[in-house]
């Protein structure tokens, strides 16, 4: 067993189960506690999402000595990360580098000095048309949650940061990549799945998420992003696991060398990387730890054994309240049993709800995986296997 190390963010889950796959000592604060996070860890603490995350320094004083690692939702917080940093060894980005690189004019140069497009964004919606060609988008957005068309109202008051951003049509995608002293290392892209109804999803939530080959893509294109992510790490000093979230033109896949659109960047572990250790093998939680000088094996972040497959994942929210029965639990190992064919030995349901939890409605209940020879039967399968858990429901 290596150091005790802290995991938190609005979902732990991810990184925690990675990390203990190499004997790291993990506790966890996030807004789920799920069973198979309490599964991997010494201690969790559940967080009431009015405490999230202000109340997070204080709950981490309240584990041992150790270093911490943020998943997603901090970055939105520079502040929270510097108290964290100020007390114990953070494993990730430092507050002064999530600042500019979650600023939107930053990236903006910088997609455009490096190949890469980004949308026409405003502070303001002054003067802005009031038809939807634009969105909302909330600072503190995580997931694709609150963000809206801008149709001249808004159910939330608008807050400092938010932004109006034009429309683009085109594939939402994200690209994963590892930044280490030996440079910038692609892992792989991703095609997301977003406000998709057979998740019981809508708007913009962030609901899965489906690899794609790189032969599958238009290869200038990723040239560009590569270049735009050697750029964005050599401005800011990034380090570890970065996401970039991109929409990919109409065309993409053809002859034709259309831009991608840059959205964001997530300067941490995100939501996709669990899909490439299941292909490959690799601990993601590993890769990010050891760009960050923790001790664990340098094997940890070496290429596993390759499987000729694609994965993805689904996200199964609740249209109405949900309460979590020991009936719901054994649905869900039922359903699980059902998936094994396409396991390659890898749990096939996450996030398990505990008993005796309430789930509000437009909240998650449970991620689905599936497995693949392509990414078009890879969400055949996912539309299959969402289906056996909501038929339970």
């Amino acid at each position: 067993m290596y150091t005790n190390l802290l995991v938190i963010g609005a979902s732990a889950r991810a990184f925690a189960v990675s990390a203990s796959r190499l004997g790291v000592r993990v506790n966890a604060i996030d807004l789920f506690g799920d069973q198979d996070l309490q599964k991997v860890c010494g201690r969790v603490v559940q967080v009431h999402a009015d405490a999230y995350p202000n109340d997070l320094p204080a709950i981490a004083s309240t584990f041992p000595d150790g270093p911490v690692v943020y998943t997603g939702g901090l970055e939105n917080h520079p502040k929270v990360l510097g108290e964290l940093s100020s007390v114990r060894t953070l494993l990730g980005n430092g507050p002064k580098v999530v600042e500019q690189v979650r600023d939107f004019t930053f990236i903006r140069e910088l997609a455009h000095k490096n190949g890469c497009s980004y949308p026409t964004t405003f502070s303001s919606p002054a003067g802005l048309p009031k038809d939807g060609t634009y969105l909302k988008k909330p600072t503190l957005s995580i997931g694709g949650r609150g963000i809206l068309a801008w149709k001249g109202v808004s159910k939330r008051k608008s807050l400092s940061g938010d932004l109006w951003q034009a429309f683009v049509a085109g594939v939402p995608m994200s690209l994963s990549f590892l930044a280490s002293p030996e440079g910038v290392e692609v892992l792989g892209v991703c095609r997301q799945l977003i406000g998709c109804a057979w998740c019981q999803a809508a708007g913009f939530t962030f609901c899965g998420a489906v690899e794609i080959p790189k032969v599958e893509l238009q290869q200038d294109m990723l040239k560009r992003l590569f270049r735009f992510a050697g750029a964005l790490v050599e401005r800011t000093g990034l380090m570890g696991l970065i996401g970039i979230d991109f929409i990919m033109p109409r065309g993409a896949f053809g002859d034709q060398l259309p831009k991608p659109i840059v959205l964001e960047v997530n300067p941490r572990p995100t939501a996709t990387m669990e899909l490439f250790e299941r292909r490959t093998g690799r601990s993601h939680a590993g890769m990010h730890l050891f760009a960050q000088k923790f001790p664990i094996p340098a094997e940890s972040v070496e290429t596993g054994h390759q499987r000729d497959a694609c994965w993805g994942k689904a996200i199964v929210f609740a249209k109405e309240p949900l309460y979590v029965s020991s009936a719901l639990n054994h649905h869900l190992t039922r359903c699980m049993s059902l998936l094994k064919n396409q396991s390659f030995g890898w749990p096939m349901v996450a996030d398990w709800p505990r008993n005796g939890t309430v789930i509000q409605a437009g909240h998650p209940i449970v991620t689905v995986f599936s497995s693949a020879q392509t990414p078009r039967c890879v969400v055949r399968r996912l539309r299959g296997n969402v289906n056996k858990i909501v038929r339970g429901l």
